[in-house]
This record gives structure tokens, sequence and C-alpha cells, in this order.
């Protein structure tokens, strides 16, 4: 007598069904994960070619990777090739505490590239007769005057202003501007006036200054930001969408972080603000945005009709002002309206490039090849890296014999800043961990006046300037550094009768109140 019934065995028809089903569940999971793990990224090739130029990256950063000990490169990649988009290729993270990949869809701080699109205001703005080239800052600031008479507002043009011929020196107005922060147009103004000093000529002077001054008159004279004048003239027309001048407008989740490893361990940081994106560096990108930038210049205006005449955007990626000074492999001999001419590897090449702790910014073009190209990246130490990977992009389009000798130069360059960085780091991190005891007698308020506005110290140590905030880490009881995450400033403690009076941060004096 059977106690239980043997369960009956399933088919084999039912069996092969339940194993396609589940085949088929397991591929389409697959293929969705794999799918959005490369669409991540959206990495994108026009053809074979640019394929093949992929995979070559691939190798030439990996080789990158092995001589930095293994540090693996954080960057984005755009071509322009006759025309069209070529190729877009994307590695590591734009903020790797968060493990956010660099992507198409990444928004990173450009510094001082910036200066092309500001150049390229003016361009648009002088086209439509609204601030003219040839006007002078009396012409749109009527009034207005330095306080250095030998600075004469109506002898300096606009055009002077962005192509670095002014002759004023002005180094508290690029601070506030860039750094603390500026709370007022009229503040610029007053920073101007009574801060401003002229230089002995008005040979090419490179600075942030001209563009400051320029985007204050497009205020003054138009009665509102000239970060909204910006987005009207030249960044909606152009659909270039993720493009803004606004820290307050950009998608937090998507913006490329500077990556601090000061004291150790990997800190993500980010430390720019609406009121300290100037003019001369002070927008937030991606990849695509500055590939159809690239694509309306090298097109001549062609591919937004209506915006700048061919022979307008000739002058402005002309030599309207001679400089002659080799930067990383380029000999440059020329700058107009924001963009740098110069020589590389027997090509004529316009660019602008960028760079603030870490993040770097590489943009440029040969119009006689059609070539174009866009690389930025974020790691500290590895400022040099755009500019070998577009080096290395241009030299394989154009079947350079030299590439591989090139490549090697800009690869012990970069090892050897690498290395430079990695020790100036580990001298700033011993100072660092030395875990002073704060002395308490120096928390309170600071007051730099006009020239450098207000610090705070609290009784952590911790630093308050303007946008900037930080920490103070001692060396002794009267002199140390303050980390501000994206800099890094000496201290010093200054003393009468023994009794604390002031602070030094670099040349700047902030006394005690």
């Amino acid at each position: 007598m059977m106690l239980f019934h043997k369960p009956k065995q399933p088919s084999r028809l039912v069996s092969y069904m339940l194993c396609l089903i589940i085949f088929i569940l397991f591929s389409a999971l697959s293929y969705s994960s794999n799918n959005e793990k490369r669409n991540v990224r959206n990495d994108y090739y026009k053809d074979k070619a640019a394929k093949k130029l992929g995979d070559s990256l691939d190798v030439l950063l990996n080789q990158v990777r092995q001589s930095l000990g293994g540090k693996a490169p954080d960057l984005t990649i755009g071509v322009v090739k006759d025309g069209r988009v070529f190729l877009k290729k994307n590695y590591g993270y734009s903020n790797p505490e968060t493990k956010t990949p660099f992507s198409d869809r990444t928004q990173i701080y450009i510094a001082s590239t910036s200066k092309s699109l500001t150049g390229t205001l003016a361009a648009i703005l002088d086209h439509k007769d609204i601030i003219k080239l040839d006007g002078t800052i009396a012409d749109y600031l009527p009034g207005f005057n330095f306080d250095d008479q030998k600075i004469r507002p109506g002898q300096i043009t606009i055009r002077s202003l962005i192509t670095h011929t002014h002759g004023i020196k002005n180094n508290d107005a690029v601070v506030w501007s860039a750094f603390i922060g500026i709370r007022s147009t009229e503040q610029l103004l007053e920073l101007l006036r009574k801060r401003s000093t002229a230089l002995p000529d008005r040979s090419f002077s490179y600075s942030n200054l001209g563009s400051v001054i320029y985007a204050m008159i497009v205020e003054k004279h138009l009665g509102k930001p000239w970060q909204q004048v910006m987005d009207e003239q030249l960044f909606q027309p152009l659909g270039m969408k993720k493009t803004t001048a606004y820290v307050s407008k950009a998608d937090a989740k998507y913006i490329s972080y500077m990556i601090d490893e000061s004291e150790g361990k990997l800190k993500s940081v980010f430390d720019k603000a609406d009121n300290s994106m100037s003019a001369a560096g002070g927008h937030l990108t991606t990849v695509n945005d500055l590939l159809k930038y690239l694509q309306f210049f090298m097109s001549g205006g062609n591919s937004v009709p209506g915006i700048l005449s061919k022979e307008e955007i000739a002058v402005a990626t002309s030599a309207i002002v001679p400089q002659k000074n080799r930067y990383q492999s380029y000999e440059r001999s020329g700058y107009g309206l924001g963009w740098e001419q110069s020589v590389f590897n027997g090509e004529q090449l316009v660019s602008r490039f960028g760079g603030y702790s870490g993040i770097s910014s590489h943009l440029s073009f040969m119009k006689d090849q059609k070539i174009g190209i866009v690389v930025l990246s974020n790691k500290k130490g590895m400022e040099a890296l755009p500019h070998l990977v577009a080096n290395y992009i241009y030299n394989s389009l154009l079947n350079k014999g030299n590439k591989d000798n090139i490549v090697g130069e800009n690869l012990a360059s970069l090892q050897k800043n690498f290395e430079s960085d990695l020790l100036e780091t580990k001298e700033i991190s011993d100072v660092m961990n030395k875990k002073m005891t704060m002395d308490q007698k120096l928390s309170g308020q600071y007051d730099g006046a006009e020239k450098s506005g207000t610090m705070e110290i609290n009784s952590a140590g911790e630093v308050s300037w303007g946008n900037l905030k930080g920490q103070l880490h001692l060396q002794s009881d009267s002199t140390g550094l303050i980390n501000f995450r994206t800099m890094i400033r000496s201290f010093s403690v200054k003393k009468e009768n023994k009794v604390i009076v002031g602070v030094y941060s670099n040349d700047r004096y902030f006394k005690r109140l």
C-alpha cells in the first residue's frame, strides 16, 4: 500500500519552455543592464574609422594610467570632422565619491575657456550695433573715471578689453569676481575706480580683468545681467542648452567636481557660486554643447545662419594682436576675440584652454584640416592630459609620422608634472596632519577692507572668506596653511605686544575686529 503519490515529472516540452522563458528573461535583463552601462556614458562613433580611433584612445589612456602609478584618468572627449560629430568618448568619473561617470551630460567648469564665449558675445553685440568693438569705456560708462589718472576711459576700447591690450592692472577685482564673490555691479565699479593701476604700456598682457570689465559694461548698458545676455545672444541661438554661467541653474547631479586628495583621502569639491562665475572664467558646459560651438566656428557661421558672418568669424579667430610664447606643445603667435592662434606639429591651430584646481579644458580646431576637438578633465596633477589626448587625435587623423614621438614627449611631461604635484600634495598633507592645537585667541573676525573683504575663523579653525570655506592648519603658533579645497593659502599672525592684531593670507592683510 502506497502512503504517498510520487509527483509527476514535467514533460520535456514544459521543461524546454520554462528554460526558454528563463533564458529570454535573463537575456533581456542582461541586455538592459549592459545597454544601460553602455548608454550612461553615451559614447559615439560616426563610422569604423571613428571606432578605430576610439579603440586606440583606450590603449593610449591605459598607457597613461600605467605611467601614473595606476591613477585612472577622468575625462570626456569630443571630435568634429568634416562638419559632423565624429567621435565622443568618456572615461572615469565626474564625481568619484558618488561614482557618477563622465558622460556627454556631464556639466564641467571650463575656467578660462570662457574667454572665448565672452569674445564671441562681444562679436555678436558689435554685429548688432549694441556695443561696438571700437567703442570705449567712456562711451558705455559715461562719467566713470579711474583714480589713477594715467588710465583714460576714452582711450580704452572694447576690443582692447577682449584682447588683453587695455593696459590696466587690478588683482582685487579679479579675486573678488572669481573667488570671494562679487556683491553687486556697484561694488565692482568701486573696486575698478579705486584699485586699478596703469601698466607701463598696452602691449598684450593676459589676465581676467578685461572680460570682467566688459561684462560689467554689458550689464550697465543693457540693464540686465551679463549671464542673461550671454544666454539670449549665444547659447539659445546655438542650441547650447546645457551651458550656463549660473551654478544655480546647472543640474547638480551631473556637475563635474574638482578632486581634492590633499588630506590623504579623496573628496569631491565644487566651490563656485553664481557671484564667483566671472565672464573671464565662469561657465559650466557639456562636450555636446562645445561640439556645437566648434561646428559654428568651423562652418564660418553656416551651422546657425544670421548670428555672425563668415568674415566676422574669420576676424574673431585671427591674430588681432601678436603674442609670442610656447605653451605645452603649442607655439603661440596671436590672440583674437577670445581665441589664440598657434602652430602645432606644422599645422595652424585656433584654441582656447582653461584650468582651475585640477579641472582642465581643451577647445581647439584646425580650419584647413576640418578637425575640431574638445577634451575636458577634472583630476589634479593631470592638467596636461587634455592636451596630450588632443595632440594624439590630431596626429592620428592627419597620419603624422612623428605621432609616437610626440606622445612620448607629452607623456613624460605629464608624468613629471603628476609626480611634482604628488610631492607638493604630500608636503601640504604633512602640515595638515600635524594636528596642532588651535589657539582659541585666533578665533574671530578679520577685516581686509575693500581689497579683501571679511575673513572669519571659528574656535575649530574653520575659515570663511566670502564664498570660500576652508580649514586652518597650524605649523606653529603663528604660521600655517588654509585649505580652501580648491586652493591652499599661506597663513601668518601679526602681533603687537603679544596681542593678535591681524593675520596675513598670502599677500592680503586682515585687521582683527
